[in-house]
């Protein structure tokens, strides 16, 4: 993520929250997941599993189009 913050500075306006699922079980458990990374748009399940920058630059622009 910080090498697509470098590459396209638009990224850095989205708010991502990180929830790490050992730490914060209390959250975690309201997400419908299988795999990690999970990623999420307004609570809808985007992306779960591997993530390549490819895949994360998608989320990322789906992302700023629903903002």
């Amino acid at each position: 993520m910080d090498e697509l913050f470098a590459q396209s500075p638009e990224y850095r306006a989205l708010e991502i929250e990180i929830i790490d699922e050992i730490e914060h079980p209390e959250i975690s458990d309201n997400y419908d997941y299988e795999l990690v990374p999970a990623f999420y748009i307004d609570e809808k399940l985007v992306h779960s599993g591997i993530a390549s920058p490819k895949i994360i630059r998608g989320v990322f622009d789906a992302a700023l189009k629903d903002s």
